[in-house]
């Protein structure tokens, strides 16, 4: 059923898991404000939507990720924070089995293993993990950290920018039409002008 994006073994434990929880996983066109959903219901099967676009190993992070919600679903209802502690648990133990070779490469591994000590709400969050999780993608897209400063670039919506300078963590940059300034996170996807 997940064949595409999982090996037998992890499609095995998902499965099981999917079973388990009482959630229905759909595969649905790509977001762009997320990489994965959990969607309770009251009456009936909850939901979990994954984007079709994530590679293999950004979907069974994704994926465990959602069912951990699933899971404190069950145990807690509406009773606990989304990515409070009892998912962090639930998200730690859910995802401790398929930390070895068998699911993910080693550098993908190594970064995982680090994420995992306090996973935040999302891995794009995580921007070391973000950016080894993309280099498997198959399209290559341009980030805002592969410009230089000064750069011009267009993002999704059609607005043009000016990338000014690197922050700690994000860039500055200008909008070219208002002249407001805006923080961008480093692995933005952008079009160069």
């Amino acid at each position: 059923m997940y064949s595409k994006y999982l090996n037998s073994k992890a499609e095995k434990q998902i499965l099981k898991w999917e079973k388990d929880f009482h959630v229905k996983i759909e595969i649905s066109r790509p977001s762009k404000t997320r990489l994965g959903v959990f969607i309770p219901k009251q009456n009936g099967e909850n939901i979990i939507r994954i984007n079709q676009d994530l590679n293999r190993y950004s979907f069974l992070i994704t994926i465990i990720h959602e069912l951990a919600h699933a899971s404190v679903w069950k145990k807690f209802a509406a009773n606990v924070n989304p990515h409070g502690i009892e998912w962090k648990n639930e998200f730690k133990s859910m995802m401790l089995p398929f930390l070895n070779p068998v699911f993910f490469p080693e550098d993908i591994l190594r970064s995982l293993a680090l994420h995992m000590i306090n996973p935040k709400s999302s891995t794009v969050r995580d921007i070391s993990l973000s950016e080894i999780l993309r280099s498997y993608n198959k399209s290559k897209s341009i980030t805002i950290k592969d410009l230089k400063d000064g750069d011009y670039f267009r993002v999704s919506n059609g607005k043009e920018f000016k990338r000014i300078e690197k922050l700690r963590k994000n860039y500055k940059c200008k909008e070219l039409l208002s002249g407001r300034l805006y923080s961008f996170s480093p692995l933005s996807e952008v079009i160069p002008l």
